[in-house]
């Protein structure tokens, strides 16, 4: 049924937790769909029944019952609609954003470099990264240390506008569900400009996009993986954040942007964020996740705007269909996380070395 539905650039990834706070290029702070590693170019409705079961899947985690879940999944399938068929793209940044968008962004933007430093570096006989202390930073064996280092900087120093100035540690990065066992790293370079503090890097492993191989379409063919991450996420973002850019290390495709101290997100699975809260936010979820899909709208096979449009303004003949699936999807969802739980308690998965 999903697959009934125009071709768009998806996320690939779209649920509640994929939505979050960062700096644009322009120097601005924004909310919008922040994982782009399974971007794929598929039907609209694969992306907006992902995020209908995430939905369903955090509002019964705090408890709400049957009848206003399906109300909230609703509630986001309607607000995606509408915003689908209204043609525009717009963009939620501070001055637009209403309620707990409004409050998050406003928190993240009192925050400065020293407090993403804190816990994380050290400047003692040199700038260094506290590996062996922060919860998600590990230390490298030297070979890898080494080799990682060397081949980040001789990239830098390859550039014709470098985006940061030398490298002066790497560590191996602890972060998200769906990328452990990638390549991860955070990397300390220091400023461009003299004085400042030192910047923290992310630099990750981009592995082939999941759902590709069940798109009912062609993909386009992309140098590397990195580069589809990169260009999918310009597309989608009302503004790219700073630094995003693809490379080759090794051999390998990465992914590099800048660790950020306004980098920050909603947190509904640890109830940081209230019931209340989490209601309110989830229109928005739906409005960006449609003005991300018009933004993208006729680029390399996807549909245009005049098509996505109309999807829109004619919810009534699939939003039914999308509700019955995320409700079933959500079930079974619940039941492979029951059998993977009873699995890892049993010992009959393989541990990392």
């Amino acid at each position: 049924m999903l697959g009934a539905s125009p071709v768009a650039w998806l996320c690939g990834d779209s649920h509640v937790e994929n939505f979050g706070s960062f700096r644009g290029d322009n120097g601005l702070v924004y909310f919008d769909v922040n994982d782009f590693d399974e971007a794929v170019l598929g039907p609209v409705l694969w992306d907006v029944g992902r995020l209908a079961v995430s939905v369903l899947l955090a509002a019964a985690r705090f408890g709400l019952p049957p009848a206003e879940r399906q109300a909230l999944a609703q509630d986001l399938l309607a607000a995606y609609a509408s915003a689908l068929a209204t043609g525009k793209p717009y963009q939620l940044e501070r001055a637009t954003a209403r309620g707990v968008v409004r409050q998050l962004l406003k928190a993240v933007a009192q925050r400065r470099q020293r407090e993403l430093l804190a816990n994380r570096a050290r400047r003692r006989g040199g700038w260094h990264l506290l590996s062996a202390k922060a919860p998600n930073l590990r230390p490298l064996p030297l070979i890898e240390h080494q080799a990682v280092l060397e081949s980040l900087e001789a990239w830098r120093q390859a550039q014709s506008h470098p985006p940061c100035g030398p490298l002066l540690d790497v560590a191996g990065r602890i972060a998200g569900v769906g990328s452990l066992g990638v390549r991860r790293y955070a990397v300390l370079a220091e400023s461009l400009h003299p004085g400042k503090l030192p910047r923290l890097l992310d630099l990750k492993e981009a592995p082939a996009t999941a759902p590709a191989a069940y798109c009912p379409v062609p993909q386009p063919t992309w140098a590397t993986e990195a580069m589809r991450v990169v260009a999918v996420q310009v597309r989608l973002q009302a503004v790219p954040p700073a630094l995003l850019q693809p490379l080759v290390l090794a051999e390998q495709p990465y992914v590099l942007r800048e660790l950020q101290p306004v980098a920050d997100k909603l947190n509904f699975t640890n109830f940081t964020h209230g019931v209340a809260s989490f209601r309110a936010a989830v229109p928005t979820f739906g409005c960006l996740l449609a003005w991300a899909h018009l933004r993208a709208a006729a680029h390399q096979g996807a549909a245009g705007p005049d098509e996505l449009m109309a999807f829109g303004q004619a919810a009534s003949d699939w939003l039914p269909g999308v509700l019955h699936f995320a409700t079933a999807a959500k079930a079974e969802v619940r039941e492979d996380f029951h059998s993977f739980r009873l699995a890892c308690r049993a010992g009959q998965l393989p541990t990392a070395p």
